[in-house]
């Protein structure tokens, strides 16, 4: 079989390299899958080049994939060959607060990801694909859709969804903004979106934001994107500290803005006066646990989500699929298509 492996000590997409290896089987308590369909995440293309911190050693790229059930080891009862199945991001998060020992995931130093013809997973590491999805939608969803998800509502149990006439606004327009704003619309909030991008905006607002705000020409965007709703009870920020302020101006008394990725940096710390006079709150959020993971995939079925996905790429072309995450403005996931082709348009 064949896998792509980052290799130790990377630092560029050079050492992003394809190689072949005997297929394994899975050993007690193990599931092998045949995998059909990953996609890219951000922190993919980090642990590449070393953004992260250098590898010690080679690992199998990618967090996020979908297949079916290939084999299964001694003592694996709730699986079966046939099964279609993502892998859980964390292997120690099952539920709850975040685990002290959860690491980078799937596809980082130590845990092997998903970008290979096959791959063994401990059986607990799986949940069952969401029945409405195709195995390249379904491969969107274990670190980008959880993420929106966890942002959206917490952790579990959980004390402060999102449900219907909330009013939030998600920044930018990358998987995880766009995976929020489907959620948030399907749960029955009122969502306004921001992007940098005019060609963007239609868009958008085809996908349900009731409002598009362009930041780049509103430096003021967050009092922007405020009027009219009295603020938000939730700011979901993808983009990071760099635009906590006006996060910040945009939050409803007792609001929360949920803070990841941290791609951009603030000069200088945000206005934490107004955040206190506001009795507002900033959450860090680390992808999700995975019974909330089966939340999501069973609220995902009930409503019919479906993430969108900007690009397709056969499994050879994993490398040019990276470049693409990297260079890319579409709006939507960069899909590799592991088995199968690639359909045409």
């Amino acid at each position: 079989m064949k896998r792509w492996i980052v290799k130790g000590g990377a630092t560029s997409l050079d050492q992003l390299v394809l190689e072949e290896v005997a297929i394994p089987g899975p050993g007690v308590g193990q599931v092998r899958v045949k995998v059909h369909a990953v996609s890219l995440n951000r922190r993919d293309l980090l642990l590449v080049t070393g953004a992260y911190g250098v590898a010690p050693s080679d690992f199998v790229a990618v967090s996020d994939g979908a297949g079916e059930v290939d084999a299964v080891g001694p003592d694996v009862t709730e699986w079966a060959i046939g099964d279609r199945v993502t892998g859980n991001y964390y292997p120690s998060w099952a539920d709850g607060p975040p685990a002290p020992d959860q690491g980078w995931g799937l596809g980082s130093p130590g845990q092997d990801g998903m970008l290979a013809e096959y791959v063994i997973l401990d059986a607990r590491r799986l949940t069952a694909a969401p029945e409405t999805l195709s195995f390249e939608e379904a491969a969107c969803l274990p670190c980008a859709g959880l993420t929106a998800w966890t942002a959206l509502h917490g952790n579990r149990p959980y004390t402060n969804r999102i449900s219907q006439g909330d009013k939030v606004l998600v920044t930018g327009t990358g998987s995880v903004s766009v995976l929020a704003l489907l959620l948030a619309k399907a749960a029955g909030a009122d969502v306004v979106a921001t992007t940098g991008s005019d060609s963007k905006i239609e868009s958008i607002k085809a996908l349900g934001a009731g409002d598009v705000i362009h930041y780049g020409t509103d430096a003021n965007w967050g009092e922007r994107a405020a009027e009219g709703v009295g603020g938000f009870n939730r700011v979901v920020n993808a983009a990071g500290s760099a635009s906590l302020d006006q996060c910040i101006v945009a939050l409803a008394p007792g609001g929360e803005i949920a803070l990841m990725g941290l791609f951009e940096h603030a000069e200088a710390a945000p206005n934490f006066v107004l955040l206190m006079m506001k009795g507002g709150s900033i959450r860090g959020i680390s992808v999700g646990s995975a019974m909330a993971y089966r939340d999501l995939v069973d609220f995902v079925d009930r409503h019919g989500i479906k993430p969108p996905i900007a690009r397709r790429f056969t499994f050879s072309e994993a490398r040019e699929a990276y470049q693409a995450l990297e260079t890319s403005s579409d709006l939507g996931k960069i899909v590799i298509m592991v088995a199968g082709r690639v359909p045409q348009p």
